[in-house]
């Protein structure tokens, strides 16, 4: 977030490294990560989610530590999978193509 993005082909070296040092005296060291315990045993309930669904744990395991969660996201794979093999009306694409124009109209 706080990256320079203007260009540095024009500056020395010395101006460089002077710019980079204000940007970082400036910001607080404050923002460290402090594990919290909530957090952490909220994280143990979400990876073993997340390794169920990257093909690593059993749907059983992942029931056990979550699941509504379980329940979600089989309902999202089936959901995208009726999804997946929806079609357009026959009649639609020849609809649209009537309604184009004949001839495209030139840029401004």
């Amino acid at each position: 977030m706080l990256d320079r993005h203007e260009a540095h082909e024009n500056l020395n070296q010395k101006v460089r490294d002077t710019r980079d040092a204000a940007v970082s005296a400036d910001r607080p060291v404050a923002d460290r990560e402090v594990p919290l315990p909530e957090v952490a045993a909220a994280d143990t309930i979400t990876d073993a989610v997340n390794m169920w669904l990257d093909g690593e744990a059993s749907e059983a395991d992942a029931r056990e530590a979550n699941d509504k969660a379980v329940q979600f996201w089989a309902r999202v794979a089936k959901d995208t999978d009726t999804m997946r093999h929806v079609k357009a009306p026959a009649h639609l694409m020849a609809n649209i193509m009537a309604a184009l124009p004949g001839k495209a109209p030139l840029a401004d």
